[in-house]
């Protein structure tokens, strides 16, 4: 599927077009209209929410291979869920069908500005967020890659090889070959690179899945520590990455794979698995780990492998809390779950074949590898990860904490009280405020200490000098408390989430209406990012100060999806203050009126 984007000024300009080409229907969108007139009405809401803006018109196209065709419903699906991926969570946009050419398009007819707060959509990087999202749909809708002229980053096979390939396919289709023909060596190679980068692995990873999988890695380094380059051995064939493409050379991995690779950390690890390759794993053997040293033992059985039904149940069972992650996620997730219920490999990967991604055996296999290497490194870390223990509370101090929080930063009781109730929020016995940090399976694994002096409301991690964890400060309100989490709010420190969580509920008049999470980021380089990456609305609530401008710009690199909402004040604990004044002012005038 190959996808275009531009940008305009005309919504009527645009809809006439696209409404008066031959074989053109509306097809969806979230709008009324039915013509392009009534459309163009329409979008005139979000227009004057910004007036100033010139180019408010996104016009997108997304076309499939010539062979190709999908009904109505999945086109409006497809369409739907690239919008949002792409950071449309609140705009109007309308779709349009083509017919009238070999191959089957929609347009999308969208307004950059955004219902919820009238400002542009962003879009920094969306020809790249725009490629990165079209390839996700294509895997989770079983649909032909098409390339763009940016991606054609491996070499193809030669005309002589493509023309082997197609007359030996004829040859077989006669009956004049007992076996199907094969891809070349060299095309088989390239399919395995990718299928073992699917997840953007480290280098060290990345050569232990090669090596897992046959192919004999090389790679030399100059005598200032500077890559030579690498190669690759399969089948008793070699390539030089050059050979393969600009994606398969050392710094193209790195480049187009994004493939983490950082000397200080990886190189001794690499020279130990070019010294020492490890095993290749076949059929009859259990995935071998070589990410930790105490190898991933999987119990076996003696059953035969799950017949398909047996798979495509297990399948549904394991993914029905999932089905708002992308594909690759949803399955390596899969796989751990069956992983830790006990299933031997064999049989988890047919559970993998089972998901509507159509994945090959060999990429079933690598996904299963995958996710047993994880688990193993996970319990190595697990091992080695000292337990925490919260500083011990002063529990006369409760109602002074309370009493400050409240009346000293407006802070409403519906939350501080719980919060103390919990241990997450106390004065400890040297007279330090304490906000306990929890993962995302609510264990405690770090704390935060408040000077309540500081202007800014930052915290400092407890023990001094320790890094951050695997761990955030972090309230969670409305839905229901097993809902997937759809909005999450980041921010610079607990009182400003806890400002933050108020201001909210102030303005849904209750609780809001979906799962929402106010976190603390004490570390933009540590946050959860297999969670975040797949929430679609994420507000960035740093404080205005130099230091959260500059957060704020580290995780909308990480979150692109994600929004700036800076305070208007310095900080959200301000803001709250303010319209506290401001409410508490409104109710003395009307007071002084009734008075009278």
């Amino acid at each position: 599927m190959i996808g275009n984007q531009t940008k305009g000024k005309s919504f009527r300009g645009l809809l006439e077009y696209l409404s008066n080409r031959e074989e053109s229907s509306l097809i969806g969108g979230n709008m009324f209209g039915r013509n392009a007139r009534e459309l163009a009405r329409e979008f005139r809401l979000s227009r004057q929410l910004n007036p100033e803006s010139l180019k408010v018109v996104h016009h997108v196209s997304l076309s499939l291979s010539p062979d190709e065709q999908l009904d109505n419903d999945t086109w409006c699906e497809i369409a739907e869920k690239y919008m949002v991926a792409m950071g449309y969570t609140a705009n109007q946009y309308a779709i349009y069908r083509h017919n009238d050419h070999d191959h089957d398009h929609i347009h999308i007819c969208a307004s950059r500005i955004s219902l919820d707060d009238g400002k542009i959509t962003r879009d920094s990087w969306e020809y790249v967020r725009s490629e990165k999202i079209i390839r996700q749909l294509e895997l989770e809708y079983g649909l032909q890659p098409t390339l763009s002229s940016k991606e054609k980053l491996n070499r193809a096979p030669s005309v002589g090889q493509q023309r082997r390939v197609e007359r030996e396919q004829l040859e077989y289709e006669q009956g004049l070959r007992d076996t199907a023909p094969q891809q070349p060596i060299k095309t088989q190679l390239i399919e395995l690179i990718d299928r073992a980068t699917l997840d953007k692995p480290t280098m060290p990873q990345l050569i232990e899945r090669l090596q897992l999988l046959g192919v004999e890695v090389r790679h030399g380094v100059t005598r200032n520590g500077k890559s030579k380059g690498i190669s690759y051995c399969w089948n008793d064939q070699k390539f030089s990455g050059t050979s393969l493409g600009p994606a398969y050379t050392f710094p193209g991995l790195q480049k187009h794979k994004e493939i983490d690779y950082q000397p200080q950390r990886d190189d001794a690890r690499i020279e130990q698995l070019l010294n020492n390759p490890v095993k290749q794993a076949v059929e009859s053997e259990q995935p071998i780990n070589a990410i930790a040293e105490n190898k991933a033992q999987i119990p076996t059985t003696d059953k035969p492998k799950l017949n398909q039904n047996q798979a495509a149940e297990l399948y549904q069972y394991y993914s029905g809390d999932l089905q708002s992650l992308l594909v690759i996620d949803r399955d390596k997730e899969i796989a751990n779950r069956a992983l830790l219920d006990n299933h031997p490999a064999p049989d988890v990967e047919e559970i993998i074949l089972a998901s509507p991604a159509g994945w090959t055996n060999d990429e079933a296999k690598l996904l299963v590898l995958i996710a047993n290497n994880q688990l193993a490194f996970n319990r190595k870390q697990k091992q080695s990860e000292p337990q925490f223990t919260p500083p011990p509370e002063d529990e006369s101090l409760r109602p002074v904490l309370q009493h400050f929080l409240t009346q000293k930063r407006g802070i409403s009781n519906f939350l501080v009280h719980p919060l103390q109730q919990q241990g997450l929020g106390y004065i400890d016995q040297q007279r330090n405020v304490v906000f306990i940090k929890r993962d995302l399976n609510g264990k405690k694994s770090g704390a935060l200490v408040w000077d309540t002096t500081r202007l800014d409301n930052r915290c400092s991690q407890y023990p001094e000098n320790t890094q951050s964890n695997q761990g955030w400060f972090q309230v969670n309100l409305g839905g229901k408390p097993d809902d997937k989490i759809e909005r999450v709010f980041l921010c610079d420190s607990p009182i400003d989430a806890l400002s933050i969580a108020d201001m909210d509920r102030k303005a849904h008049k209750g609780m809001p209406p979906v799962r929402t999470m106010y976190m603390v980021v004490d570390d933009p380089n540590n946050l959860p990012l297999s969670v975040l990456k797949n929430v679609s609305r994420i507000g960035l609530a740093f404080n205005k100060d130099k230091q959260g401008q500059e957060t704020a710009s580290a995780v909308l690199e990480l979150l692109p999806q994600s929004k700036k909402l800076p305070p208007d004040n310095q900080t959200w604990n301000q803001d709250l203050l303010e319209r506290l004044h401001h409410e508490q002012e409104k109710r003395f005038q009307q007071q002084r009126g009734f008075s009278r």
